[in-house]
């Protein structure tokens, strides 16, 4: 295994997001690495649960990054990285190529991804985990739950 200077944890902010997120934590640590969390909008959605719906004077983008923000920081802290870098991309595109993409431009070498199911191959994977691995140029970790 190489000594990783630079990590990226993509997350969604699930229970395998969660673990992908401590996972990487502990690896940074071990090697002395920078940590980003990062997560991927992939649109800006129209139809916003209830609990997320901006108030009329501010911007719904805005409101929703803002969201998105505190809960980089929220899990930051919950994994022991207060210190973390955050970042959050909104984008057209789907999450496994901004992810890919991300990390292609800020010098990571190794991307931490969780898995959602345990039935099958592809279906472990998940379909931004498995896109992440198969167009990644770096080393990918993908991590499972404990459950």
């Amino acid at each position: 295994m190489s000594d990783y200077k630079n990590i990226l944890a993509a997350t969604d902010f699930s229970e395998a997001g969660e673990t992908a997120a401590k996972r990487a934590g502990n690896l940074a640590e071990r090697f002395g690495a920078r940590l980003t969390l990062l997560h991927v909008l992939e649109h800006f959605p129209e139809d916003l649960p209830v609990n997320v719906i901006p108030p009329e004077d501010v911007d719904p983008q805005t409101y929703l990054i803002d969201r998105i923000r505190r809960q980089l920081e929220k899990l930051s802290a919950a994994i022991g990285r207060p210190g973390a870098a955050l970042d959050i991309v909104v984008s057209t595109h789907s999450a496994n190529r901004e992810i890919v993409q991300y990390a292609q431009n800020n010098n990571i070498d190794l991307i931490v991804v969780g898995c959602h199911s345990q039935r099958g191959l592809m279906a472990t994977f998940g379909s931004t985990a498995n896109g992440v691995m198969h167009a990644a140029t770096v080393d990918v970790l993908a991590t499972r739950t404990n459950g």
